[in-house]
């Protein structure tokens, strides 16, 4: 079961605007919550941790997707191990945002992740963000099940991005 949305785009207030995620996941919350902080964990489904170990009050730095170098930095704003992370998010080139994950058990034993990232400022796309989120919790779905992950991931997001742009409108 997944589903994504959009909310708050096209706002006058450009940094209220908001990538949502709603997806549930095949593992507990405790292995959903080491995927997004242990670095031997977060290469397999996102990128390598390029300086730091995410943790309480804490920053580290994230490699990006670019071809030039590109990083993200996060500092850690609430770690509630297996339910909340906060982080600020500041990828090159781009102003600071925040990401939010609040993961919650299912009755099967999954998990239900809420992702939400706010405050972009203007040089940032909102549906970027959200078809990447989507196509990252592709990743992280199969890297959870034991199966390998997306073969392409940029033909995924551009496959992705026009049904993130139709929900926008």
């Amino acid at each position: 079961m997944m589903s994504g949305s959009l909310s708050a785009l096209g706002t006058a207030s450009r940094t209220a605007r908001t990538a949502k995620l709603d997806r549930v996941l095949p593992a507990t919350p405790d292995e959903v919550w080491r995927a997004w902080t242990e670095p031997d964990r977060l290469p397999h489904w996102f990128g390598p941790v390029l300086k730091g170990i995410p943790g309480p009050d804490v920053e580290y730095v994230l490699e990006g997707r670019g071809e030039h170098g590109d990083t993200i930095v996060c500092r850690v704003l609430a770690w509630e191990p297996a339910i909340r992370l906060r982080v600020t998010w500041r990828y090159t080139g781009e102003a600071e945002s925040e990401l939010r994950l609040d993961l919650s058990p299912t009755d099967d034993g999954g998990t239900r992740l809420l992702l939400e990232h706010v405050g972009f400022g203007p040089e940032a796309d909102p549906v970027d963000y959200a078809a990447g989120w989507h196509m990252y919790t592709d990743n992280l779905e199969a890297h959870l099940a034991g199966t390998p992950g997306l073969a392409d991931s940029d033909a995924r997001w551009m496959e992705l991005m026009p049904v993130y742009a139709a929900s926008a409108d």
